[in-house]
């Protein structure tokens, strides 16, 4: 039987020794021969038997279990292949536990172990269905590698030679496997010599065999085909959006497997969890599956299942066929029959379907039908399926039409197809239409129109025609790279890839795509804000942390989309609420990603830093306990939605922080924050710390608290999140102020009209002297500057209303007589002073009149028409406010109010000045008064000298001071300064009334005494002046 080897043929790519007869019946059978020492080889011999005696010969070499030959023994004799032959061919079956070879699959198209048709001279082999192929890499550093590894030593004798030694040395391994075949040398690298060779197993091996022979031959590694065994579905092609389930299973528990698919471009990916791929095991837990729903053209490829243990991979491999549908692009021209402008009955209209190239079988009908139609290849990319459809304008009374084309698999178990359907609105009499316009053809109104992308983009450009009048464009073009990295991953999202395998890839094409000039459109935008939250989830879903190889990119991109603000803006209804979008996902990644580097990576329009103490970002600053992540966003606020806080009227207008803690060590969330843009605050305007809440899509205060007039760049917040500062676009109001304000005024004008009325009807009464002529002098003037004062206070209450001439004019008389006021109180404090001081030395008539017309008058007309002049001569914003109708202030010492405040104040202190030393006075009597006076008395004495002398030395304006140094936001105490002084100066001219006319018993007896018409004496005698001083304080 041996000597009957006398050819070889290739099979599976390995020769195998075949012995042929000349009998009518074909019966392959395989048998092992064990020689020399331990090692073993499989032979084929093809037998041809008689009919008849087919029986017989199965018998005996069934019984024959065992041949003893000549240095070998021959064992487990089995056969394999069945086959019956006549004139013309040979029909063949594989027997039981065994499937016809991969290369009679691949030529003949019979894989498993079904009938197959051969030619009588050609060889049907059946193969055992669990043989193993095993390709290996060894590493033999004992040899040398420049004859072995060069190219063109392959052929001499000393590459052959060695070539030999080597194989032998290998095979003398894998011949003790109990099925060994063949072993063939691939080729030789560099690495030492590293042998790269193939192992042909015609039967089972044994886990433990593979590991012995992986520890005997240092260096090596084994990947071995047919050790695990795969199932994908039957009855293929499967078709797309069904499921499937692809099965390995392992002869022994061999561990986690890995699963990998290769496309059609032979791009091998490893599978992993996903929208469409999901990992499990059987009911025994012994097979590994995945499972797959919702199959989309992805999945169509080679199934490769995994195990390694070691230095050993085992793999098993099968095909994926899937019946696809093509992604359709339909249109028409014209897109719109003009039925109301042609002189033609019938207008030709040219539907045209496209798909991407593609080879399957297609079935292409239209509805209505429509039988003439051509068939395009453009450029290699896309199929073109045209069709012509006739619009008839006399007979058609349809607004509209539609057509469709569908597109069959015929490939398909269930025929499946897919329709794309164009609509055709035809332009009548009577329909309103937008005229053609910048390349927009004419449309029926309350349709849209529609244009391809321009630059290879890749979408629709629309415009609609409402009411005869054209709208905005709205465009879903998006850039043809910028679509491709969607696509990827899209892909990842399915479960094909890592997203740690290409996700530096995938940053770095974005960052590229955000930097070309057709970048910034709000369908790019949504494109690229869209491809990072998938890509945030995938990562999530993989359990993947960004790390620091991909940030630089990542800050890069989402900085370039803030480039221009506009472009966020939706064509459809110009909102920018994808701004929110954008500003969820970049917090998703920060806090998705695992930063060990506190390099800065700062851009244009974001700024990101992992701070472990303080750090800043765009004129901001971080202070905080913890390890944190800080984005800086500087025109984000541009964008993103406007607070709806209850009665706050502010948006936000500077850098947006979001901050991320990553190394929580004091268990608290509470960071605080410095904005620059504090210091632009505008007087008695409420500042409000704010930060995005995601949950109810807004901005809200809670939890976070502003540091105050005092430490105004300062935000407290007990959370993190997206931060910013507002300012309120109103003032601070206190409640009732404008009331309490016209109401006292009101009064006060009431009191000096009545007090400048009892002065005149009194004053020959109560002036005997010079010292009363000087006080009540002083007083009506007083009275009679402020009654002018408040009047034209008055008339300036609503500057709106208020034209800017008139305006302009109150600002000049509330100026002049508010400082004429002041300054005749400066008169009066003047005189007090020289009754105190100058005893014996009485203050002369003519000097008083003098300086009192001097300064009551000249020095303020000189200090208005100085500010008006110096003040651009009175214009508007200069000298002042059109707002206001008063004086402008524009900041410390600017502006044309200190023109007020500053002699106002001076006054002011010279006058309390006064009012001090009379108080000395007061409390250091003469020696002669000492012990008669009792102390009770002089605090009486000093409280009424304080009421009676503060109204008219406007001693209540110092609480103006106050309210300059005080904001309003500096609650409760700005509101206390702020009421009183607006109750005690609103009602001056009230209490100058009970001061110094009622209040003066001379003025009482004089009125009584003028009404009652009764007449007295008067007696007059000379005071000395301390008695006079005493006279003015109890008045």
């Amino acid at each position: 039987m041996l000597s009957g080897l006398t050819s070889q043929r290739e099979i599976d790519g390995t020769k195998m020794k075949l012995s042929k007869g000349v009998i009518l019946l074909f019966l392959s059978i395989i048998f092992k021969v064990a020689v020399a020492g331990s090692s073993t080889m499989v032979y084929f011999i093809e037998l041809e038997i008689e009919k008849s005696v087919y029986s017989n010969v199965a018998d005996i070499l069934g019984k024959n279990a065992q041949i003893n030959v000549k240095n070998a023994t021959v064992t487990e004799i089995t056969s394999t292949t069945d086959c019956k032959l006549n004139e013309t061919h040979k029909n063949c079956s594989c027997m039981p536990g065994n499937t016809w070879s991969d290369d009679i699959c691949k030529n003949h198209a019979c894989c498993k172990d079904g009938p197959c048709s051969f030619r009588p001279e050609e060889t049907a082999v059946c193969l055992s269905d669990k043989r193993v192929s095993i390709n290996g890499n060894t590493t033999m550093s004992e040899y040398d590698c420049s004859i072995l590894c060069v190219k063109e030593k392959k052929g001499s004798n000393e590459y052959e030679t060695l070539n030999q030694i080597i194989r032998d040395k290998l095979v003398k391994h894998y011949s003790t496997f109990k099925y060994f075949d063949s072993l063939i040398i691939n080729g030789y690298s560099y690495g030492s010599v590293v042998v790269d060779y193939t192992v042909q197993i015609l039967g089972p091996v044994s886990i433990n065999e593979l590991n012995r022979t992986s520890i005997t031959l240092n260096g090596t590694r084994l990947v071995t085909t047919g050790l695990i065994s795969i199932e994908v579905p039957e009855d293929q092609p499967i078709d797309i959006g069904s499921a499937a389930n692809i099965t390995c299973a392992p002869p022994e528990a061999l561990g986690d497997v890995k699963w990998f698919l290769t496309d059609d471009k032979n791009k091998t990916t490893q599978i992993t969890k996903g929208q469409e791929a999901k990992f499990a095991k059987d009911g025994t837990g012994t097979k590994d599956i995945v499972a797959l729903s919702g199959i989309s053209e992805s999945w169509k490829g080679k199934f490769t299942c995994v195990y390694t243990q070691g230095t050993i991979e085992h793999k098993a491999s099968r095909e994926l066929d899937i019946a696809l549908l093509p992604e359709i692009q339909a249109r028409s021209t014209p897109q719109f029959p003009d039925c109301k402008t042609t002189s033609t009955p019938v207008i030709p209209c040219k539907i045209e379907c496209n798909i991407p190239f593609s080879k399957e079988n297609y079935t292409v009908t239209w509805d209505p039908g429509l039988s003439d139609f051509k068939v395009t290849v453009i450029q290699g990319e896309v199929i073109s399926y045209t069709a012509v459809k006739n619009i008839y304008c006399k007979e058609n009374n349809n607004e509209t039409m539609d057509v469709s084309c569908n597109f069959t698999n015929n490939r398909s178990k269930f025929k499946i197809s897919r329709k794309a359907t164009v609509q055709l609105p035809i332009i009548k009499q009577l329909s309103q239409t937008c005229e053609p316009n910048e390349g927009w053809p004419i449309t029926k109104s309350n349709y849209n129109a529609s244009k391809n992308c321009i630059n290879s983009a890749v979408g629709l450009r629309t415009r609609e025609c409402k009411n005869g009048t054209w709208q905005n464009e709205i465009s879903s073009c998006v850039n043809k790279d910028l679509h491709v990295i969607e696509k990827d991953v899209q892909e990842l999202n399915k479960g094909i890839g890592f997203i740690k395998d290409s996700a530096k890839d995938i940053f770095e094409r974005i960052k590229d795509s955000t930097t070309i000039k057709t970048f910034n459109s709000f369908a790019n935008i949504n494109a690229s804000i869209s491809i990072l939250d998938v890509m945030n989830y995938v990562s999530q879903e993989q359990k993947n942390k960004w790390n620091d190889t991909v940030i630089p990119d990542f800050v890069n991109s989402i900085s370039n989309v803030l480039n221009d603000t506009n472009a966020w803006k939706n064509p459809a209804n110009l909102d920018t609420d994808l701004s929110v979008k954008y500003l969820n996902t970049v917090e998703k990644m920060v806090n998705n990603s695992n930063l060990s580097s506190n390099a800065s990576h700062n851009y244009k329009n974001v700024e990101l830093k992992l701070c472990n103490d303080n750090c800043g970002s765009f004129n901001t600053s971080v202070i905080t306990g913890n390890g944190v992540i800080v984005v800086g966003f500087q025109n984000l606020h541009e964008i993103l939605p406007k607070p709806e806080l209850n009665d706050i009227n502010a948006i936000p207008e500077t850098t947006i922080l979001s901050i991320t803690t990553v190394n929580n060590t004091n268990g608290t969330k509470r960071v605080e924050m410095a904005f620059d843009y504090s210091k632009t605050r505008l007087p008695n305007h409420e500042m409000y710390c704010v930060f995005w809440n995601v949950s109810a899509n807004k901005w809200s205060r809670e939890g976070c608290t502003w540091g105050g007039a005092t430490n105004e760049e300062l935000c407290t917040c007990d959370h993190n999140s997206a931060f910013t500062i507002l300012m309120s676009k109103d003032k601070v109001t206190l409640p009732y102020m404008e009331e309490l304000t016209y109401v006292g005024l009101g009064i006060s004008i009431l009191s000096l009209v009545l007090c400048l009325i009892i002065e005149i009807l009194v004053w020959d009464a109560v002036v005997k002297s010079d010292i009363s002529n000087f006080r009540h002098v002083a007083v009506f003037n007083i009275a009679l500057c402020l009654l002018f004062a408040h009047c034209g206070f008055l008339a300036s209450a609503e500057p709106e209303k208020t034209p800017a001439q008139w305006c302009s004019i109150l600002t000049v008389v509330k100026h002049f007589f508010f400082l004429a006021v002041f300054f005749w109180m400066l008169c009066l404090s003047f005189v007090i002073l020289h009754q105190i001081i100058f005893v014996f030395d009485h203050l002369r008539k003519r000097v008083f009149w003098g300086l009192s017309i001097t300064l009551g008058y000249v020095c303020p007309i000189l200090c208005v028409a100085i500010t008006f002049i110096t003040f651009s001569n009175g214009e508007a914003g200069h000298y002042y406010s059109e707002t206001t109708c008063w004086l402008v202030y524009k900041g410390t010492l600017k502006g044309s109010i200190y023109a007020f405040i500053l002699p106002v104040g001076t006054i002011v202190f010279i006058n309390l000045f006064t009012l001090a030393v009379v108080i000395m006075k007061i409390a250091t009597p003469t020696v002669s008064e000492a012990k008669a006076r009792d102390e009770k008395e002089v605090a009486k004495s000093m409280i009424k000298t304080i009421v009676f002398l503060s109204p008219v030395l406007g001693i209540t304006w110092i609480f103006g001071f106050f309210i300059m140094n005080l904001d309003l936001t500096q609650k409760p105490w700005a509101q206390v300064v702020n009421y009183t002084f607006t109750v005690l100066n609103s009602l001056q001219g009230f209490f100058i009334l009970l001061t110094n006319c009622v209040g003066e018993k001379k003025v009482r007896d004089a009125l009584v005494k003028r009404f009652k018409g009764s007449k007295q004496s008067a007696h007059s005698k000379s005071e000395s002046s301390s008695k006079a001083t005493s006279s003015i304080i109890r008045k």
